[in-house]
């Protein structure tokens, strides 16, 4: 992706952040491509509204619907990052290992469908990314 990519895909993100009603959101594009296996991924700061988002390494040469779709599962994370804390952070000092392990991966398949029902419902609102010439 060239420079000037990574500037309108900021400018999109920032711009979809801001039709979800995450204004109060910082918002950051990673260098870095999200992981392999991921079209994109979302890292927010605890404790605070910062949220670092990355897209795959091919991410500029996808489906334009695909890439609005990821956009807005990647933001809805934002949203639902209190209770992932909540399971993080407060829950998972009073189960055992065990139990937290079995929690934990349950837990996050569950609020991944829950993303991205979400994402799906919101995308088809959101304006395409219009990438430079």
């Amino acid at each position: 992706m060239t420079a000037r990519d990574r500037k309108a895909l900021n400018l999109y993100i920032r711009s979809v952040a801001d039709e979800m009603e995450l204004r109060d959101w910082t918002i950051r594009l990673l260098d870095t491509p999200a992981p392999t296996d991921a079209l994109g991924h979302m890292t927010e700061t605890y404790g605070r509204k910062v949220a670092e988002i990355q897209v795959c390494a091919d991410f500029r040469e996808r489906d334009a619907e695909e890439q609005r779709h990821t956009i807005a599962h990647e933001l809805v994370h934002c949203h639902l990052a209190s209770p992932t804390n909540m399971v993080l952070n407060d829950l998972e000092k009073e189960l055992s290992d065990t139990a937290d392990r079995i929690f934990w991966a349950s837990y996050k398949r569950q609020i991944e469908y829950s993303t991205d029902a979400l994402a799906s419902a919101i995308a088809k609102h959101l304006p395409l990314i219009e990438w430079p010439k």
